[in-house]
């Protein structure tokens, strides 16, 4: 495993970052299980940039927390290229046609965005500069990073204990290939670090109620995506980055 550790994080931040890793990498399987165990540790990072943002952004200007949310929002979308946003858009715009579950992975496959997924960037967005004003002003900045923490520590679990909706596609060519049981071991330990951290920020009670509510969320989250795609794809993954983030920023505004 030693050995993969270093392309699979480069592999990490090519998928799932704009980090411009160019040059072509090993993909066996232990490098794609080093990828996914990389997951919540690309969160970190740039959580850890956006805590600095909004440091300087604080220190520096005189300006609204609405600006620097909006900011942070554009930091978060520039950082992914997007990649969950989009998930977001054809994961609404494939549930809410209201088809069966073929047809849905079908829409989703669509890279042209209809009303729903229109509609749901549009709340996306300004739900999150909402909340991330709220967070500038009333919570500690370590919530900007713990939070990308925590909901790429859930996309783990995920890709874990979720089977693929498609035989094709990337995250079942993935899916296939990766080791679970490491990925198990990443899960716990990160979960572990999580629960620290919210100790740290928020004592026992805070700690208590953001992980129960998270876990409860994807366990409702993973049973709503196999009854209605029969599992997980790329999108659902994205749409989960973009829930999960709104959700548990708006827990730490009322539990703190």
């Amino acid at each position: 495993m030693r050995g993969h550790i270093g392309s699979g994080i480069a592999l990490a931040f090519q998928f799932f970052s704009v980090v411009p890793v160019k040059k072509a990498l090993p993909m066996e399987k232990r490098d794609i299980t080093v990828m996914y165990m990389a997951l919540p540790l690309l969160g970190t990072v740039m959580g850890a940039a956006a805590l600095a943002l909004a440091f300087l952004f604080q220190e520096y200007t005189d300006a609204s927390p609405l600006l620097g949310a909006f900011l942070l929002v554009f930091f978060f979308f520039a950082a992914t290229g997007g990649l969950h946003l989009d998930g977001l858009a054809d994961t609404a715009d494939a549930y809410f046609s209201y088809q069966n579950r073929e047809k849905r992975l079908e829409i989703m496959g669509d890279p042209r965005i209809g009303a729903f997924g229109t509609m749901a960037l549009i709340f996306a967005v300004a739900g999150k500069v909402i909340v991330l004003a709220e967070v500038l002003v009333d919570l500690p900045l370590i919530w900007l990073m713990i939070v990308p923490l925590l909901s790429r520590t859930g996309l783990l679990i995920l890709f874990n204990w979720t089977k693929s909706a498609k035989k094709d596609g990337l995250a079942a060519f993935f899916q296939q290939r990766a080791e679970k049981r490491w990925l198990s071991v990443a899960s716990a330990s990160y979960l572990l670090l999580v629960a620290a951290l919210l100790l740290y920020a928020g004592g026992w009670f805070v700690a208590f109620a953001v992980l129960a509510v998270f876990l409860l969320f994807l366990f409702l989250y993973r049973r709503w995506c196999s009854r209605n795609f029969g599992g997980m794809t790329g999108d659902l993954f994205g749409a989960y980055v973009e829930g999960a983030e709104i959700l548990l920023w708006t827990m730490c505004l009322f539990f703190i």
